[in-house]
């Protein structure tokens, strides 16, 4: 993984992804500056990399009608096929959204620590009850589920189940909670891996 261990080794690497759009797609309160999806963007843009990233009017208080209206905007402005890369309630939109075929121009998902607004009881559960219930379909596009072993929105087992359902790739992510910007990820290398894997495995 050294091509893509920090920002100034991430060419070689990363050069594939330049025939895509990268969409990013953040959770509940959106991604901070040091959270891996902010670091990602810079990184790409670094290199060439068209990135966009979806805007929410409210991350605090989300609806799925809200939302959807977001990504559906962010979509509507590629002009190229686009890897949605998203994170927690940021996936569980996408997933939605795929399953009632409306992605626009996304050939692909990376979908990390979904929110699993289904079981999920800790002290934001009300916020995201609207996004269920998840998906029980196949996805209409190749994607990869990134998951990790103790995540307190996404149980392995769970995780496991949904990954069966969407016809996702799983990617166990080892112990680094829900995978934000509490985890110190940094970069994430291994994120950019999954990402590139994906981007591999697309026609």
């Amino acid at each position: 993984m050294s091509a893509v261990d920090s920002p100034n080794h991430v060419t070689p690497a990363l050069a594939l992804l330049s025939a895509f759009e990268i969409v990013i797609v953040p959770g509940l309160h959106g991604s901070c500056p040091d959270h891996w999806q902010s670091r990602w963007e810079n990184a790409l843009r670094l290199q060439g990399v068209t990135v966009r990233r979806v805007i929410q009017r409210d991350w605090a208080n989300p609806t799925y009608q809200a939302w959807s209206n977001g990504l559906r905007h962010a979509l509507q402005a590629c002009r190229r096929p686009a890897i949605l890369v998203a994170h927690s309630l940021g996936a569980v939109l996408v997933a939605r959204r795929a399953s009632e075929h409306r992605l626009g121009r996304a050939v692909g998902a990376l979908l990390v620590a979904p929110a699993d607004v289904e079981h999920y009881a800790g002290p934001d559960a009300r916020r995201v009850t609207g996004f269920a219930p998840l998906p029980g379909v196949r996805l209409p596009l190749p994607s990869i589920l990134v998951a990790s072993r103790n995540d307190e929105w996404l149980s392995p087992a769970r995780a496991a189940t949904l990954a069966t359902r969407w016809g996702s790739t799983l990617i166990d992510a080892g112990r680094i909670g829900h995978i934000g910007s509490a985890s110190g990820v940094g970069l994430w290398p291994d994120g950019l891996s999954a990402l590139l894997q994906l981007a591999h495995a697309l026609p």
